[in-house]
């Protein structure tokens, strides 16, 4: 296929203008229509309403501020009759909420005023040259089956190029890592993150700071598609820059950072993009967080005792003139967790009508995890539309409880076998747990005790462990060795209620050195004798951290049925 100039792009279509000031109106005909194969004007959004629905135009440039319907009024009549006809929107004021509202309604651009008609025609013209594109593929495909056939292969193969690349940009540098805080009090970060497509809008990053620190970003670009995959990309690399090169700096300030961010993103973002994204300064040692959200939707928070809070950000989305940040300051002393999302979660169009942001809130005060959360919006929401999607969860592992187990198991794998008989009596008494969850909890604590007792108790390393089981010796091997001097095994556990559903948060500490570093960052191999148990306990709970120095595993897990029926 031919490269396609914009200029005769244009000429093959039809364009709608709804603008109410009658100079502004007349200017912009005259120059647009030398442009389109047809240009209707309409004085206002009511008549341009009209004209859309008898003229089906091919693109949609519409003024915001005008008597009865404004821009925002008539793109939602536009999207409301399943149309994905391209809408720019023009305005004069930058508004968090009108930019926030446009795109979330799906706006293609925007173009500021007064307007700038070379940069209104280059607009338009880009949106062209998409169009036609777009109808010259469709007219192509069946004369071009086996060219797509060979051309499906080359791009499958840059496509995990891509997915290699944004797996490398994007970081979790306290993934399954415990980070302690003031008071002892332990707190763990997990991160859900689900790309719709290779094309990912959506990027973050979790840095550990070089003075104890951490620095969250979460960032959700304007669109779709490789414009979108590429701002996200380039924020995401920019921030991981900045933050691997802070040892420079002498003294860190988060407002000097953001202010380096907003420059770079000004000379990066077109003149019509905007960009959400958010930065969490997190102080553990004194239990504050710093936060700046610039067009995300609000950050959940929830106490101690259960009561859930929103805090909305002060800053609108980042464009090419970025104006001045707030900052506010979050204080953790009374809180169990807090969450942070891109507007994928919130705008996911649920199953019984209406958007997700409309049940999350009660869904959060339910659930006491990531995961947890994951579960009911995976069963509300249509999963055939969903956006990208990114969640982020800090959490307390320390919690107040009615409720704590204590058992120190003999060495001996009978001595396993028994504690965690004794444990899920004494849960199920407890809680009434049902057999499901009694099976999975069973499945863990075998797995997880297990482990304590032949890597922390008898000192069976990766390489040794391997050799027992290619040789048929390992049982035997567990049930004659004699525990290294002074080993020994903690399970505890705390049943906190906090939540509507219960979370259990089961802690297995050995004598040992831990798990090593290869242990959490490599996946189990097909048939492989290590990481499996890593493996199972992941798949039957929420979510697992390691604790160091020493060996110690904590485990979340919510109790989806027992919880409905409290203690029996």
């Amino acid at each position: 296929m031919t490269d396609i100039i914009p200029g005769d792009a244009a000429k093959s279509l039809t364009l709608l203008l709804v603008e109410d000031d009658m100079a502004s109106r007349e200017m912009l005909f005259l120059s647009l229509n030398k442009l389109f194969k047809r240009v209707y004007i309409a004085a206002d959004g009511a008549e341009g309403f009209e004209l859309f629905c008898e003229q089906k135009p091919d693109i949609v440039i519409t003024d915001q501020m005008m008597p009865g319907l404004s821009g925002l009024d008539l793109m939602r009549k536009i999207r409301a009759t399943g149309s994905k006809t391209p809408v720019v929107l023009m305005t004069s004021t930058i508004d968090n909420q009108i930019l926030l509202e446009a795109i979330n309604i799906g706006v293609e651009r925007f173009v500021p005023k007064p307007f700038d008609f070379d940069r209104i025609r280059e607009t338009l013209e880009n949106i062209a040259v998409g169009i036609v594109t777009g109808r010259l593929l469709e007219q192509h495909l069946q004369q071009e089956v086996e060219q797509l056939r060979y051309r499906d292969v080359y791009n499958a193969i840059q496509q995990e190029s891509a997915r290699r690349k944004e797996r490398h940009v994007v970081r979790h540098d306290l993934r399954y890592q415990v980070l302690q805080g003031a008071g002892e009090a332990r707190w763990g970060i997990n991160v859900a993150y689900s790309p719709r497509d290779i094309m990912c809008g959506d990027g973050y990053s979790i840095r550990n700071l070089f003075d104890g620190r951490q620095l969250i970003f979460i960032v959700d670009a304007m669109g779709s598609g490789m414009s979108a995959s590429l701002t996200a990309m380039l924020a995401t690399s920019f921030f991981n820059y900045q933050v691997e090169n802070l040892h420079l700096w002498g003294t860190f300030t988060l407002r000097i950072f953001l202010k380096r961010f907003s420059e770079y993103l000004a000379s990066m973002l077109l003149e019509e993009e905007v960009l959400s994204c958010g930065f969490l300064l997190v102080n553990l040692e004194k239990e504050e967080v710093k936060a700046a959200f610039f067009g995300l939707p609000p950050l959940l928070l929830r106490g101690l005792d259960g009561s859930v809070r929103k805090l909305c950000g002060e800053n609108p989305p980042i464009g090419i003139y970025p104006g001045e940040t707030r900052i506010s300051t979050i204080l953790l002393s009374g809180v169990a967790d807090l969450l942070v999302m891109t507007d994928g979660v919130t705008d996911a169009e649920v199953l019984t009508g209406g958007a997700y942001r409309e049940q999350l809130e009660n869904d959060f005060r339910a659930a006491p995890t990531i995961a947890a959360l994951q579960r009911r919006f995976n069963k509300k929401t249509d999963q055939s539309s969903l956006d990208d999607l990114t969640l982020m969860h800090l959490r307390r592992l320390d919690l107040n409880s009615e409720w704590n187990w204590r058992g120190e198991p003999g060495l001996t794998l009978l001595g396993l076998s028994s504690t965690t008989r004794e444990f899920l009596e004494a849960l199920a008494m407890e809680t009434g747990l049902d057999v499901v969850e009694c099976d999975e909890l069973e499945v863990t604590l075998n797995e997880a005790l297990c482990n304590a007792f032949e890597h922390g108790c008898l000192g069976i390393d990766r390489e040794e462990k391997v050799r027992l089981q290619l040789e048929g010796d390992y049982e035997d091997a567990l049930a004659r060795r004699t525990p290294l001097p002074d080993a020994g095994i903690v399970l505890s556990a705390t049943l906190w209620r906090g939540a509507e559903r219960p979370l259990l948060l089961m802690e297995v500490r050995d004598t040992g050195s831990g798990l090593p570093g290869y242990a959490l960052s490599t996946e189990a191999e097909e048939g492989s004798v290590n990481g499996r148990g890593l493996k199972i306990i992941r798949c039957y709970n929420d979510s697992f951290f390691i604790c160091k120095p020493g060996g110690s595993l904590i485990i979340l897990k919510t109790l989806e049925t027992g919880g409905l029926y409290g203690k029996i």
